[in-house]
C-alpha cells in the first residue's frame, strides 16, 4: 500500500461516521463536508463512495462537460432519470454526464437512500437527506445547467389508482430478491415483515411516480432508468408507460464493461431483441459471410463457457472445464449408456420475475412437477443439473436438492448440486434431450443440435429452435413425447444455426460497449479522461441509441446495427468467417 493510499484510508476512516466502516450508516454533516471539499484534490483519487465522497467527486467529474463535443450531435432530449441506493448515484451520474456531453439536458430525480434495497438496515439514516441535498444542489451550477437534481421525497403525492395484480407481482419479485428464495410463506415472521415493507414501498413509490410524472409530463421527452424491473425504478417504469411517456432502460448483463438496453419497457422485456430478431434478414445477418461468421463466433463463446474462460464473460461458472466425459457421466449415474433427460435449473431467486411465469407459478413448482412427471409417467433416467450459481455467495437460500428432497433416492434420478464438479456441456452432448426453465443452457443446447423443452416464457423461446408450450397440459404432453422417442430428437442444421445466430445477436449485437461497471472503474478513468480519449467513439452509438424513442429506434436499426456500419458488432475480417 502506497503512502497516498494509507493517507487516504486514514482520511476516510476519520470522515466516515463510524471509523473503519465502509458501510457506515451516517453521512457527512456540514463540517465534514467542508473538510471533504478542502481535501477534494486528494479524495478524487480514491474509489468513489456515494455515502460520503460525492461532494469531492461530482465537481471533478462534471468538468468533463468542458471537453469539446464530437459532431454530429443527436436531436437534444429532455431526459428524466430516477436514482436511489448505494453505488447507483456514481453510476447514474456517469450516464448523465455522457448524455449531457451529447447535448441532452438531464434531470436526476432521486430518493435520499444510500443503503442497499435488500440488506439490513433497509431504512436509511436521516443524515442521508441533508447530505445529498447539500451536495446535489450544486450539480446544476457545476454542470452549467445541463444536469439538475430533484429530491423526490419532498414532492407532494396525490392518490392514484393501483393495478392490484401488477402491484402484487412486483412486491413478490422484490421479496424474492430480498429473501433470495422462491418459497414465500406469509406466516413466516421474516417474510411478513418484508412483505409489509415492500408493499408499503411499492404503493408509495407508485403514487410518487404517478404524481411527479403526471405533473411534469410535458417537461420530459424521455424517462431513462437503470434496470426498471425491481423496487422503486419498476414503479417509475410502469408509470411512464401508463402515462405515455417514452421510457428506456439499461442494465449490466453477462459480459464485462457492457450494457444491454431496451426501448419502451424494463430491460427483461427484451423488446429491442425482438425487433432485431424480426429484422435479421433486412439487417443482413442471414447473408454470408456474416451469417457463417456469427454462427462460428457464437460457438466460440459457448466454448469459452465450457472452458470457464473469462475472456468475454464476466463470471466463470463452469468449475470443471477439463473433466473427461466418462467422469461426468459417472457423476450423473449414466456411465452405462442409458438414455437420460437433462434438467437444468436457474438460480431460484433469479427466476422469480413475473415475466417468466407463463406456465408455472415459480421455478420451484416447475422443477418439482417436471421431475415428478418424468419419474411417474416415463421410463427415462432424469439428471438434474443445479445451476452452479446456487453454490455461490449470491446464490440464494434454496437448493435444487432441497426442493427435490421428497424424490431423492429414486433409482432413475440423479441430482447434481451446484457445488459438484460435473461439466454441464458434457451432459448436454450426451443427453437424450434437455429441459430448462430460464437457463441460458436452453439456447446452448439448441446450438449443439439438442432439443430443448422450455418451461418459462424465456427470451429465447418461440424463435423456432426450442420446444415451447402455451399451457401446462401441452408442456407435459411434449415431455412425454420426447421421453418416449427411442432415438434422440436432434435439431437440423438450419435450426441449430438459427439458435447460434440468436446467441450471437443477444451476446454480441445487443450488448453495447460501456466504460464503467463499478465505482473503481470511474476512479481509474474519470469522465474527463474518457471523453478526451481516442476510443470515446466506441461508446457514442450506445449513448445516442439510449435516447431514441421506441419508434425512432426501430426505424433506425439499420443505422445502428448493420454488420458493416456498427462500431461494436464484430465482422468477418477480409470478408471471411473467423472465430472471435
Amino acid at each position: 500500500m502506497t503512502l497516498l493510499q494509507k493517507t487516504m484510508r486514514l482520511l476516510r476512516q476519520r470522515i466516515e461516521a463510524v471509523p473503519g466502516s465502509y458501510y457506515a450508516h451516517r453521512h457527512p454533516g456540514p463540517v465534514a463536508r467542508k473538510v471533504i471539499s478542502a481535501l477534494s484534490p486528494l479524495i478524487v483519487h480514491l474509489t468513489p463512495n456515494d455515502k460520503w465522497s460525492l461532494g469531492a467527486h461530482l465537481p471533478y467529474w462534471l468538468a468533463a462537460l468542458d471537453v469539446p463535443a464530437i459532431k454530429p450531435l443527436p436531436e437534444p432530449k429532455r431526459v428524466f432519470m430516477f436514482c436511489a441506493y448505494r453505488i447507483q448515484f456514481t453510476l447514474d451520474f456517469t450516464v448523465a454526464i455522457l448524455l449531457a456531453w451529447r447535448g441532452h439536458t438531464v434531470t436526476i430525480g432521486y430518493l435520499p437512500k444510500l443503503q442497499s434495497p435488500i440488506k439490513s438496515p433497509l431504512i436509511d439514516d436521516p443524515s442521508a437527506k441533508p447530505y445529498l441535498a447539500a451536495v446535489l444542489a450544486q450539480v446544476e451550477s457545476w454542470s452549467r445547467g445541463r444536469i439538475r437534481c430533484v429530491d423526490l421525497s419532498d414532492f407532494p403525492v396525490a392518490k392514484h389508482d393501483v393495478d392490484a395484480k401488477a402491484l402484487r407481482e412486483q412486491v413478490l419479485s422484490d421479496i424474492i430478491m430480498c429473501t433470495r428464495r422462491e418459497t414465500i410463506d406469509r406466516d413466516d415472521p421474516e417474510v411478513a415483515t418484508a412483505w409489509d415493507y415492500y408493499e408499503s414501498q411499492a404503493r408509495q413509490s407508485h403514487a410518487l411516480a404517478m404524481s411527479y410524472l403526471t405533473r411534469h409530463k410535458s417537461d420530459y421527452d424521455l424517462v431513462l432508468l437503470a434496470n426498471g424491473t425491481t423496487f422503486e425504478p419498476a414503479q417509475f417504469c410502469q408509470s411512464a408507460r401508463r402515462l405515455g411517456i417514452p421510457v428506456n432502460t439499461f442494465e449490466k448483463f453477462d459480459f464485462k464493461q457492457i450494457r444491454v438496453m431496451n426501448h419502451g419497457d424494463h430491460f427483461l422485456a427484451f423488446d429491442d431483441l425482438d425487433a432485431v430478431w424480426q429484422a435479421r434478414k433486412e439487417l443482413g445477418y442471414m447473408d454470408d459471410p456474416f451469417y457463417s461468421f456469427a454462427v462460428e463466433s457464437a460457438l466460440g463463446l459457448l466454448d469459452e463457457r465450457r472452458r470457464a474462460s473469462t475472456a468475454h464473460w464476466g463470471l466463470a461458472l463452469q468449475k470443471s472445464p477439463n473433466q473427461p466425459m466418462q467422469d461426468t457421466l459417472r457423476t450423473a449415474g449414466v456411465d452405462d449408456g442409458r438414455r437420460f433427460v437433462l434438467v437444468c435449473t436457474n438460480v431460484p431467486y433469479d427466476a422469480g420475475y413475473a415475466i417468466l411465469l407463463g406456465l408455472f407459478p415459480s421455478m420451484r413448482a416447475w422443477l418439482l412437477a417436471t421431475v415428478q412427471y418424468l419419474l411417474d409417467e416415463t421410463d427415462i433416467h432424469v439428471v438434474v443439473r443445479a445451476h452452479p450459481g446456487e453454490a455461490a455467495h449470491y446464490g440464494g437460500k434454496e437448493r435444487s436438492e432441497d426442493i427435490l428432497a421428497g424424490v431423492l433416492g429414486h433409482e432413475r434420478l440423479t441430482v447434481i448440486s451446484g457445488q459438484e464438479t460435473a461439466n454441464t456441456y458434457n451432459l448436454i452432448e450426451k443427453c437424450h434431450f434437455g429441459v430448462v426453465f430460464s437457463s441460458t443452457t436452453g439456447v446452448e443446447m439448441a446450438m449443439l443440435g439438442k432439443t430443448a423443452l422450455v418451461g418459462a416464457t424465456v427470451y429465447y423461446g418461440r424463435r423456432g429452435f426450442t420446444v415451447d408450450s402455451d399451457y401446462q397440459e401441452a408442456y407435459f404432453n411434449q415431455l412425454s413425447r420426447l421421453a418416449g422417442l427411442e432415438d434422440a430428437p436432434l435439431l437440423g442444421r438450419d435450426e441449430s444455426g438459427q439458435a447460434a445466430l440468436f446467441h450471437f445477436i443477444f451476446h454480441r449485437v445487443m450488448l453495447w460497449p460501456y466504460p464503467y461497471d463499478k465505482p473503481s472503474g470511474v476512479r481509474a478513468r474519470p469522465p474527463q479522461d474518457l471523453l478526451s480519449s481516442a476510443d470515446i467513439g466506441r461508446y457514442i452509438s450506445f449513448i445516442d441509441a439510449l435516447c431514441c424513442e421506441r419508434d425512432e429506434w426501430v426505424t433506425r436499426l439499420g443505422e445502428f446495427l448493420t454488420p458493416d456500419g456498427s462500431n461494436h458488432i464484430p465482422v468477418p475480417p477480409n470478408g471471411s468467417p473467423t472465430s472471435i
